[in-house]
Parts: structure tokens; sequence; C-alpha cells
């Protein structure tokens, strides 16, 4: 598949997770409990996601790129279905497993 998946996060969902070590919300206003997983994207897709989900909100996004590998090396696996990531568990907030956090622009609102 590859070896760098993606999630959009909500820039102050992100920042209040550093202080836990780890990352739970599985997507916008969603946490990870429900679902059991942290919904992700390919890295050609976030546009796309960022389109459907957050189109509507106005507050900073970031694009987090997660090392499919440095996931499994923390005990988290990424799932497959229909061609799209699921990590399955909290992402881990270190070096190995985030490797980049990049904010996302968003177009002017109409």
């Amino acid at each position: 598949m590859t070896d760098v998946v993606c999630h959009v996060a909500i820039a102050d969902d992100w920042e209040m997770s550093r202080g836990f070590g780890e990352y739970e919300v599985a997507t916008r206003g969603v946490p990870l409990e429900p679902d059991g997983y942290v919904r992700a994207t390919t890295p050609d897709r976030v546009s796309e996601v960022v389109a459907e989900r957050y189109g509507d909100l106005a507050l900073p996004l970031l694009r987090i790129d997660v090392s499919v590998a440095g996931l499994a090396a923390a005990g988290v696996t990424v799932e497959w279905v229909d061609g799209l990531p699921r990590i399955r568990g909290p992402i881990p907030m270190d070096d190995e497993v985030v490797l980049a956090e990049v904010p996302i622009a968003m177009g002017p609102r109409t």
C-alpha cells in the first residue's frame, strides 16, 4: 500500500493530545472509542478529505504524516478497508511515528 498515511487533525485537538503522549481522535468530533480506529487517508487524498469533512470548519487544521512502520513498531496496526487506511489505535506522538505536522491552508469561504 504505502509507507506513510495521513490523518487530518484539528490543530487544537492535536496540541492538547501532546500532554498525553498519544492522539485518540478518530475524526472530527468523534473520539477513538466508538469506531476503534483513527481515520486516515493516503497522501494524495488529503485535499478530498478536507473538502468533504472539514470544508465548513473555520478552525486551523493539520495534515499529520504517520509512518506505518513506526506505528507497527509501537504495536499499532494499519488496516486497509476499501483502499483506505485505518489506524487501529491511538497515534503515539513520537518522532518514529509522526513524520510531519503540516498546516492545511483552507480556501476562502463564501
